[in-house]
């Protein structure tokens, strides 16, 4: 009995301890989670949520790292190390380790993963436990017909969730693109961007109000990708759509828009990130909205906001489809389940996003989606999907829509918006680069505001985006210090603003992180570390913080601590700061710096552009590391140096220094690189062929050029000596371009020069373009063949004499005066070298009568006269007697409707005329 009552006390001790539970029963009942259940758990975690997760479940940070290094930095084995030290830890007695990890899940935003760990019925796995965790995967097959469908009633409610989520939160815009509390209306601020869409052959204008008259074979798309570079207005465009459909404009036969913004919905499905919009009361399902949308495709409209900004393949192999994978927002979301397998398919699942692109998934439903256009080149790629899609591009604002913007932003200082305009305007590379892009106008717009004259006259060099986003971040340090050190430049105010540039330097760290695992949205837990710095870059400007509870925050769950979402305000501010820590550790870390750009940067170097930029920009030494680097990745084929030295030029532009441009013009100095700037070149990269002067031999001009590229270009043909022949084609020039030409044309090495369609903004251009002619010591060929005026004609002849052009065609011009025409003549008889010449041109009696009498000093040698209208008997017979009296004339083509009269003359002067070949 005494042995009993021992055995008794000891047992209640370990109890009371927490050591032995009352009745623990078997370890498959569904308090427990599974080791099946926990492998699947880390493969779906970003890496990003990895310090979250570990913390959340108790596990110390240094540990955490300690994991993650014995680990070899692979996330999906480090969480599972996590899981089962957290396993088998001690918990509160009676504890539901389901129902706490769940809430540990939704602690740290992941409520998508904790949903379906607690709501999912249980399945057998390997171990003979219950498995919660992929509810679509465990469902019976008749579970989607037990689905209720939506009442009428329910689907006008859900669509009026929609419309308040937009309404309160996506159509709203930033005043201040730097401050989340400075929303104004949407109509307040949204200016119509310019739209073109690919035909094929080349872009057409598109205008946003036809946007739904789109066909294709006679049917609107079901699939969209609208294309724009950083800061062109994408999400303004989805934010349009939006709109329009609140306000029962376009989109209104739609009875759903469903709007996602794809860097807050990374690990959702269309299912769940619809439910998300919904009023906490609305008892509409995931999987009656997944019917809804299935049944219905013709009436949901859905748009992918930002796939540049999540990561992941989009195009799926078998492997993929056999398998979970960690990238859970582009893949399928769960892994296909075969017939014979199950006795049904996989439909009853919900919806993952990979699905949706690839189209494997509501192929009837229309489907748009925006992004930067390196992401595009996936689809692009595969034949098959490429042909699903049609391709939009966002060009950002025009010049009447950049003004509509800033008269929006100063509603009430009309002198102040013109002001702002017409600096815009007079600074060319302010305008060429950035005025297009509405983040940018944003930005200048609040630089306009708040600097005084002496710092808007200091913005007027800016040529690069590193430049302006350099000022730009100055401006908000300078700002911030103000209010603590009013005294500008006391030396109090400089060691603030040191203090400033510290407390930056692990934000630019997280932001370079963040970058590269494609995590644009943080949580307070990745600043743990330095909260002070987190902060100082939120009153800064540089980083904002949500103040309000986002939809992916459930606060009904009643959780201990909510977590507020931190953001840089635009990708580029992210980039930025990414680029100045990346700079930093070529002298902090050589080896880590060395190892990001040749295996991280390097390979996905049109993904990370800006970055690039960003990092060349810091200093010299990292400039010429990251330039040095990409030179030797380029081949010895001339056909792939013309195809990557644009990128090339592009970056080495933005390091403004002279030295890494002399890197980039040595390299290439041996090739014969000729140089197209075609509609599709930007201004940006004209700048760097200019700023750089690589050996090119050919330059071909297909575009319309602006203040900075005319000046470019005008440079580039007087600068660069390697460059022989020139080509512009059709396009207008600003005044700077002939100007320019005729001050520095006597450095030009061009031989051969072809002049097609260019437009002149004034008659001075043409008085310009005459003395540039004549200065150009090396020009031997020249080609005209655009509309010409008698300025011109008066110039030419009066500056003939030092032109050295030797082979002249004037190809359909026109002399629009008696006295052009005797101008024109006079100048051909005094040009001391020419000795071919091709007129294709309607020439007039004024013409033949003054060649006739100036004959006798033309040094042509070769002639060929075009002109099909018929020739008068007097021009006629003055044409037979200048043919005659050319004394070196011996090639003559004559392609002209002459007459008796021309016969007769020439008859009757031919023992004179010195033609070999007619």
């Amino acid at each position: 009995m005494s042995e009993f009552c021992l055995l008794y006390l000891l047992l209640l001790l370990l109890m009371r301890s927490g050591d032995v539970e009352t009745n623990p029963g078997p370890n498959t009942a569904e308090s427990t989670v599974s080791e099946m259940e926990f492998l699947k758990l880390a493969r779906n975690i970003p890496p990003s949520h990895y310090e979250d997760v570990g913390i959340s479940l108790g596990i110390p940070y240094a540990q955490l790292q300690a994991i993650l290094s014995e680990k070899l930095k692979n996330y999906k084995n480090a969480l599972m190390d996590v899981f089962m030290k957290w396993n088998v830890m001690q918990q509160p007695p009676h504890s539901n380790k389901r129902q706490l990890l769940a809430e540990k899940l939704r602690e740290i935003d992941l409520g998508g993963l904790s949903d379906r760990l607690l709501n999912g019925p249980p399945i057998s796995n390997s171990t003979g436990g219950p498995s919660r965790l992929l509810e679509s995967q465990t469902k019976p097959p008749s579970a989607e017909s037990e689905t209720k469908s939506l009442s009428p009633e329910l689907v006008e409610r859900c669509a009026k969730d929609f419309k308040f989520k937009y309404r309160s939160t996506l159509c709203k815009i930033r005043a201040d693109p730097l401050k989340p509390s400075s929303l104004v209306g949407f109509e307040k601020l949204h200016t119509s961007l310019v739209l073109e869409k690919e035909d094929g052959i080349g872009k057409q204008t598109l205008d946003y109000d036809n946007f739904l008259d789109l066909k294709v074979n006679r049917e609107f798309p079901t699939r969209i990708m609208v294309q724009g570079e950083a800061g062109a207005g994408k999400t303004t465009f989805c934010a349009k759509i939006a709109w329009d459909w609140i306000e029962g404009r376009h989109f209104s036969h739609f009875v759903w828009v469903l709007i996602v913004p794809l860097r807050e919905f990374k690990q959702r499905t269309i299912g769940e990130i619809a439910k998300s919009y919904l009023d906490k009361s609305n008892p509409a399902t995931v999987s009656q909205i997944i019917e809804y949308i299935r049944s219905n495709p013709d009436k949901v409209f859905i748009a992918f906001d930002g796939l540049d900004e999540v990561s992941g393949k989009i195009l799926k192999t078998k492997s993929h489809q056999s398998q979970p994978t960690n990238q859970m927002q582009l893949q399928p979301s769960q892994p296909s389940v075969s017939s014979e397998a199950c006795g049904s398919s996989s439909e009853i699942d919900d919806i993952g996003l990979g699905d949706i692109l690839c189209s494997d998934q509501l192929a009837s439903c229309p489907v748009l989606v925006t992004t930067r256009p390196w992401r595009a080149v996936e689809i692009r790629s595969d034949g098959d999907l490429m042909k699903l899609y049609t391709f939009i591009h966002v060009e950002g604002f025009n010049r009447e829509n950049l003004s509509l913007y800033i008269h929006k932003y100063f509603p009430k200082n009309k002198e102040k918006a013109n002001q702002l305009i017409q600096f815009i305007s007079e600074n060319d590379a302010i305008y060429e680069n950035m005025a297009h892009y509405p983040i940018y106008v944003a930005m200048l717009c609040l630089m306009w505001k708040e600097l005084d004259k002496q710092k808007l006259k200091e913005m007027k060099p800016l040529k690069t985006f590193s430049q302006i986003f350099k000022e730009m971040i100055a401006f908000l340090k300078e700002h911030y210090a103000q209010k603590k050190e009013k005294k500008v430049g006391s030396p109090a105010y400089l060691a603030y603003l040191k203090e400033i540039d510290e407390l930056l330097g692990p934000i630019a760290k997280q932001a370079l992180t963040g970058l590269l695992e494609n995590t644009l949205i943080f949580n307070e837990y990745d600043f743990k570390i330095c909260p002070k710095s987190k902060d100082t870059a939120c009153r800064v400007g540089i980083l904002s913080q949500e103040d309000r509870i986002t939809t992916s925050m459930d606060i009904h769950k009643g959780t201990s601590h909510v977590q507020l979402p931190v953001f840089f305000p635009h990708k580029l501010f992210q980039e930025y700061m990414a680029g100045v820590h990346l700079a930093s550790l070529y002298d902090t870390d050589r080896n880590e710096f060395n190892r990001l750009i040749e295996e991280v940067v390097m390979p996905r170097k049109a993904e990370f552009r800006y970055l690039l930029y960003f990092t060349v920009s810091q200093n010299k030494c990292t400039a010429t590391h990251v330039v040095k680097s990409m030179l030797q990745g380029l081949s010895m084929d001339l056909w792939d140096i013309e195809k990557e030295l644009p990128f090339i030029v592009d970056v080495a532009f933005e390091s403004q220094d002279p030295d890494v441009a002399a890197l980039v013009k040595d390299r290439v100095a041996s090739e014969e690189i000729g140089l197209t700037i075609s509609s599709g070149m930007t201004a940006h990269t004209v700048a760097g062929y200019a700023f750089i002067g690589p050996h090119v031999v050919k330059l071909c001009t297909e575009r319309n050029c602006g203040p900075t590229m005319s000046l470019d270009v005008a440079e580039t043909m007087c600068s660069i000596p390697s460059l022989k022949e020139v080509s512009l084609h059709k396009g207008a020039y600003h005044h700077c371009f002939f100007e320019t030409l005729a001050k520095k044309g006597k450095e030009s090495k061009v031989q051969t020069l072809k002049l097609v369609g260019v437009k002149y903004p004034t008659p001075a251009s043409l008085h310009h373009l005459v003395e540039a002619l004549c200065s150009m010591p090396k020009l031997t060929d020249l080609t005209l063949e655009m509309i010409l005026t008698e300025v011109f004609y008066s110039t030419l002849k009066a500056k003939a004499s030092s032109i050295q052009v030797q082979t002249l065609e004037l190809d359909d011009v026109q002399c629009p005066t008696p006295a052009s025409s005797h101008h024109l003549v006079e100048a051909l008889c005094s040009m001391p070298n020419l000795t071919d010449l091709k007129l294709v041109m309607f020439l007039t009696e004024e013409f033949y009568s003054t060649l006739k009498a100036k004959a006798s000093s033309i040094k042509v040698q070769t002639l060929k006269l075009i002109d099909y209208k018929c020739t008068p008997s007097a021009s006629s017979h003055h044409l037979a007697e200048a043919l005659c009296l050319m004394p070196n004339l011996t090639d003559l083509t004559l392609q002209i409707n002459l007459n008796e009269e021309f016969y007769s003359a020439l008859e009757a002067k031919a023992s004179s005329i010195q033609v070999h070949m007619y």
